[in-house]
């Protein structure tokens, strides 16, 4: 059986804008016996797109990548 670790990781950014507090986005780095295997690196933003994974995208992703199929209701 495989062994799956999830290293959680975060990314945040000061903006110094109006209207704007600061940008925070998740993401995980995933290793699969030993070996790296998913990178969703979290890139955090002002304004505008975000790379942010929450929990529930990231296992998705592992379920899906070991071929099985996810549906949400």
């Amino acid at each position: 059986m495989a062994v799956i670790e999830i290293e959680w990781l975060h990314d945040s950014t000061d903006c110094d804008q109006a209207g704007c507090s600061g940008g925070y986005a998740e993401g995980a780095k995933v290793t699969r016996d030993g070996e790296p295997w998913i990178e969703l690196i979290p890139h955090a933003a002002c304004f505008g797109s975000e790379d942010s994974w929450d929990i529930a995208e990231v296992f998705t992703r592992i379920l899906t990548e070991l071929g099985h199929e996810v549906s949400e209701n």
